[in-house]
């Protein structure tokens, strides 16, 4: 049929014909080239089509309206941002205050005047040591008690010259879910991150005669020092590695809410584990 021949009706239903055969086509080869791309172009195409999602608002509405924007969070990011959160609250542990002394562990501060939690067993029968911030200061910290049960020692930072800003962790109140992912802060020069999830909540002790709970994970027991932190994706601390925890579980930690709950006891004077 000759084109001058066509109706009005027959030239629009021709060009949509068109357009829709075209536009599969541009479909099959935009598909087909992902597919051949090299893996990190198609990871960051991929990383932009999730990160954002616009919805204009129509051109009838307000100006106030403006622009819906949707924005989709990965956990990586969140894992992230909780490492910058709790880092500036882990200390590292040496014997003194010499820089020739060794390591021994990883501690939690837990007040803004310098009461630090730390693995008891990492101090031994030692009263004091010294530990060392993340801009390399060294302070001088005698042991304020200690809970056998837990596995758990206390340390109060002495007066120095040296101004020290101490910055508490935030602790988290309850235990966590089991599947929930968990962070553990190693590294005993750099800070070093390995992430998991909870795989069991283990009773210390039966009944009511339990002490605590340990968090059991599937993170590798070669990452865990001696009072580790765990966290959770908030950059809230959930529980800590000691000698009582590992001894549970190669991968345990005892959970924070004992932490929180002994700490008031202790300061009070009255743990029955406090020695």
């Amino acid at each position: 049929m000759n084109m001058e021949q066509l109706s009005k009706s027959q030239i629009v239903l021709l060009t949509l014909l068109v357009s829709f055969v075209t536009s599969i086509a541009t479909g099959i080869v935009t598909v087909s080239l992902m597919e051949q791309a090299p893996p990190v172009i198609a990871q960051t195409v991929n990383r932009v089509i999730e990160r954002t999602i616009e919805t204009v608002a129509p051109a009838s509405q307000s100006a106030g309206a403006g622009v819906t924007r949707t924005v989709v969070v990965r956990e990586t990011e969140l894992i992230s941002q909780a490492v910058t959160k709790i880092s500036p609250s882990v200390v590292r542990l040496y014997a003194s205050t010499s820089e020739a002394t060794p390591f021994l562990g990883l501690g939690i501060v837990l007040s803004a005047e310098g009461s630090i939690a730390i693995d008891a067993s990492s101090l031994g029968e030692a009263a004091e040591g010294a530990v060392g911030l993340s801009d390399g200061t060294r302070v001088r910290a005698v042991l304020d008690s200690r809970n056998r049960e837990l596995g758990l020692a206390f340390l109060q930072a002495t007066s120095t010259d040296a101004k020290v800003a101490w910055k508490p962790a935030t602790l988290a109140g309850g235990n966590p879910i089991l599947g929930q992912t968990v962070v553990a802060l190693s590294g005993r020069t750099v800070v070093r991150v390995e992430d998991g999830i909870v795989t069991a909540l283990i009773p210390l002790g039966e009944g009511e005669a339990s002490v605590g709970t340990v968090i059991d994970t599937n993170i590798s027991a070669d990452a865990i020092l001696d009072g580790t932190p765990l966290m959770n994706t908030d950059g809230e601390i959930i529980g800590v590695s000691t000698s009582v925890s590992r001894a549970s579980s190669s991968k345990g930690f005892i959970a924070s809410s004992d932490l929180m709950r002994k700490t008031e006891v202790e300061s009070g004077g009255e743990s029955s584990g406090a020695e």
